[in-house]
Order: structure tokens, then C-alpha cells, then sequence
């Protein structure tokens, strides 16, 4: 699987939605050649490494025409180039589009996200 090489990484929100455990990231310092601004990691119950990460990552200063951020989704060998936006800058923003991204992938529509931290 493609992931996010996370040397650093402050948990900034924790949810359970359905059988799956969400945690936010902050502050991250990684060896990947782009600046995350948040990552989204969800793990089965159960399991200790996340399947799924949905991440924010900095744009280059000549590709911010469309947002300063850019969103991802990587799993498994998957990785979606989700498109650029200002908002996904913001942890509460970025937080409900990662969990409407996640519910929308394993088709938890009527499941409700239950915040922990």
C-alpha cells in the first residue's frame, strides 16, 4: 500500500464510524517530498495498521490556482487526486470532507461518525 512515511504526527481528532477507527493528524513531519497539512488514517477494528489514508497536502506555489491544498486518497495500491481547495487548510473543514469522503467509499450512508478527541 501506498502510505504517507510519518516520522511525527499529533492525533488532532479521533472518531469510530461503523467497525473503523478515524484518527487526524496534525503537525506531521515526514521523509515524503510533500508537506502534509493533515492526514486522515482509518484502520479496521481490530487491526493496527490503517487501509485508508485521505490527506491534505501543500501545493506547489505554481499549482495554487485552483487552492493552496490539495486532497488525496490512498488505498490499498489506489491513490485519487481528489482536486485543490483553500478550505482543506482548516482541521474542522478538512475533518467533515475526509468523513464524507470515507462514509462515501465504504457506502456508510446511514452510519453516524462518533467523536473520541
Amino acid at each position: 500500500m501506498k502510505a504517507p512515511h510519518i516520522q511525527t504526527a499529533i492525533p488532532k481528532r479521533r472518531y469510530e464510524i461503523d467497525t473503523f477507527s478515524v484518527v487526524v493528524l496534525g503537525d506531521i513531519e515526514s521523509r515524503d517530498p510533500v508537506k502534509y497539512q493533515y492526514i486522515m488514517a482509518l484502520v479496521d477494528m481490530g487491526e493496527s495498521e490503517p487501509f485508508m489514508y485521505i490527506t491534505a497536502e501543500e501545493n506547489p506555489p505554481g499549482e495554487r490556482q485552483y487552492g493552496r491544498y490539495r486532497a488525496r486518497v490512498l488505498l490499498g495500491d489506489d491513490e485519487r487526486d481528489l482536486g485543490s481547495e483553500n478550505f482543506l487548510g482548516d482541521l474542522e473543514q478538512f475533518t467533515d470532507f475526509g468523513l464524507q469522503v470515507a462514509s462515501r467509499l465504504l457506502q456508510l450512508a446511514d452510519e453516524e461518525p462518533i467523536r473520541l478527541l
